[in-house]
Formats: C-alpha cells, structure tokens, sequence
C-alpha cells in the first residue's frame, strides 16, 4: 500500500502524526468480514485456471460464462503473481 492510497486500511506516520485516532465513519460501519456480495457488491462468478502451454510461468483466466467471455473478460498473469486466499489468512 501507499500512502496516497486515502481508502487504505491501514495507518500511515502521517496519520499517527496528526493525531488520528478514529477510522472514518464509512469504514466503521462496515463488517470487519464483510459479505463480498452483500456488504462490497460484488457478483460471485466462476473462473477457470489455465496453464499457459508455451509459457509455464504465465495462468490465464476466463469465465465460465459466455456471455462475459464474449465481453473480453479474461485475465493473463504470472503464475508468481496468484495465491489461494485461504492461505494467507
């Protein structure tokens, strides 16, 4: 994170230094887990692993529905770059 990030959850020296104390009233009023649907808006939709057979270090990701596939919704990424979540928790 950075510290330009004004949405960022954490606190930044600057922030300490000013004496802040409190989160702001939007974020304390949210669910410490919230619901990714309810509480965040988000849509749960199924995506699909694939090894990238000519380049092992890259994983594409598409969606189980066509109708976003036929809305370019896909994602190419290093295989570095993604972990299950539920190993970092």
């Amino acid at each position: 994170m950075t510290n330009e990030d004004e949405n960022a959850d954490m606190w930044t020296d600057e922030q300490m230094t000013r004496g802040e104390t409190e989160l702001p009233s939007d974020w304390r009023d949210q669910p410490v887990d919230p619901d990714l649907e309810e509480n965040l808006g988000y849509e749960m939709i199924a995506w699909e692993k694939i090894n990238v057979v000519d380049n092992p270090d890259q994983v594409i990701f598409l969606p189980n529905s066509e109708d976003q596939l036929r809305d370019d919704a896909f994602i190419v990424s290093n295989k570095d770059s993604v972990c299950d979540l539920t190993d970092k928790r």
